[in-house]
């Protein structure tokens, strides 16, 4: 069984960032002697512990260990950017969110340019006090700005970047959604009537479109049954 061994090397790699195999293969042979290094390097390749180049000093890099697992609604929110343009060829720029249980869509943000501190300003209207535990992100420039990991450490909020050419699923998913039943759907005269057909899907999205990985149901449907389910174990 590797369960154990995968569970050592991750909690190596918790308190080793800068390990690379061959170091973390001697402190996992300390307190598992019988597995050898073919077997601790497979295990390695398989959660992609590798190591990663660094870019610059403190930079809020990608975490080495395996993606966090949400298992409730505002655990995990996933962000990214999305881009297309108005009829008159400016380009409009599009922050998608989602939680990755729930499927809920806190919010869109829809403007020409959007900076780290203009995320960080919609992520506290969205949260009012109720922050996720994690937020998931590419390595893009606003998303590993100063305001951005500033406003992270402030509220304590891990953010866990994804790898280069190692997309987030749930985002992903989310993302084609939006170009498909919306972006593409539309053509958008100005910044207000781009917003406005957004906004109408994105209510759309979050009350009334069945979700397929949500038994057919509304991500807004999904979380007031969860929520009733909770309630009722409560009061057992």
């Amino acid at each position: 069984m590797d369960g154990p061994v995968r569970d050592k090397l991750i909690s190596l790699v918790g308190e080793n960032k800068r390990f690379g195999h061959p170091r973390l293969f001697v402190l996992l042979k300390r307190e598992m002697p019988e597995v050898n290094h073919k077997r601790s390097h497979r295990i390695y390749t398989e959660l992609e512990l590798q190591i990663a180049r660094r870019k610059r000093k403190k930079l809020g890099s990608y975490q080495r260990l395996p993606p966090t697992r949400a298992t409730t609604s505002n655990e995990v929110w996933a962000i990214d950017f999305m881009f297309d343009y108005l009829e008159t060829g400016r380009r409009l720029k599009t922050l998608t969110i989602v939680d990755e249980y729930s499927k809920i869509s806190p919010g869109l943000l829809v403007d020409h340019s959007i900076r780290g501190v203009d995320v960080t300003s919609f992520l506290d209207q969205l949260a009012s006090g109720s922050y996720p535990k994690i937020v998931r992100t590419d390595q893009g420039t606003e998303f590993t700005s100063r305001a951005m990991l500033d406003w992270a450490y402030k509220n304590g909020i891990r953010l866990e970047f994804t790898r280069v050419r190692k997309p987030n699923q749930v985002i992903e998913s989310f993302n084609s959604r939006v170009r498909d039943e919306c972006l593409n759907e539309h053509v958008f005269f100005s910044l207000q009537d781009a917003r406005e057909k957004i906004d109408d899907w994105h209510w759309r999205y979050n009350n009334i479109n069945p979700h397929s990985s949500l038994g057919m149901k509304s991500p807004f449907e999904f979380e007031k049954e969860q929520r009733q389910e909770k309630e009722i174990v409560l009061a057992s």
